[in-house]
């Protein structure tokens, strides 16, 4: 190999910088999608948030998540600020925090 050879190859540390730069701007790009929505739909929101489907429609049921359904059997619109509340508390239980939280609520 030549001295040229050598500048075009790519490390390691190269690659997973790249794919660092390259997972927080597909972030970017979701979360702007769904930031000017006031509403998503179910499958949105499992999408959005990694739930099952199937999961979303139980707790718009039980009234777990601000959500509302024009008629019965049609979809469910689920209030986007609940995007951001499911996040806080992802993080909170991630972190250990949710147990004050609950205690500061009450």
């Amino acid at each position: 190999m030549y001295k040229e050879d050598y500048n075009q190859l790519v490390t390691k540390g190269d690659l997973q910088t790249s794919n660092q730069i390259l997972i927080k701007a597909i972030k970017e790009i979701l979360d702007s999608k769904n930031s000017h929505k006031e509403f998503l739909t179910s499958k949105e929101f499992a999408h959005s948030t990694g739930q099952k489907y199937s999961t979303i429609i139980y707790k718009c049921k039980c009234g777990l998540l601000k959500a509302r359904q024009d008629a019965p059997g049609c979809t469910w619109f689920i209030h986007a600020s609940e995007i951001d509340r499911f996040r806080n508390e992802a993080t909170e239980i991630y972190t250990g925090d949710l147990k004050s939280h609950k205690k500061e609520k009450k």
